[in-house]
């Protein structure tokens, strides 16, 4: 997609900092939302599905494990080599059309 007029400018004015730092208070804020949103402690801002999924990985399991999906699943046919690479986990695919 590309972004609107008014998406550009609310890009362009947004304020910014360093999230590796916490000094970036749209993060900050958004990390905050979730995290009451959820009932948590905290929230973490993951810039992409690939990123998020990593995370879930490695938060579930321990080098060894072996992760349990379907042949077609996004995360074996597109992220598989980061299953071994980030977790020390292996795939085990079942059969199936669904993903």
């Amino acid at each position: 997609t590309r972004p609107s007029p008014a998406m550009l400018e609310a890009m362009v004015s947004a304020a910014v900092g360093d999230d590796v730092w916490g000094d970036d208070p749209t993060v900050n804020q958004l990390q905050a939302y979730a995290a009451s949103l959820f009932g948590k402690e905290a929230g973490l801002f993951c810039p992409s599905g690939t990123m998020t999924n990593q995370v879930a990985i490695k938060a579930h399991t321990q080098p060894g494990d072996e992760l349990i999906c379907s042949d077609s699943a996004h995360i074996f046919i597109y992220e598989g080599g980061g299953i071994a690479s980030n977790s020390g986990v292996q795939a085990r695919c079942l059969p199936g059309d669904e993903g």
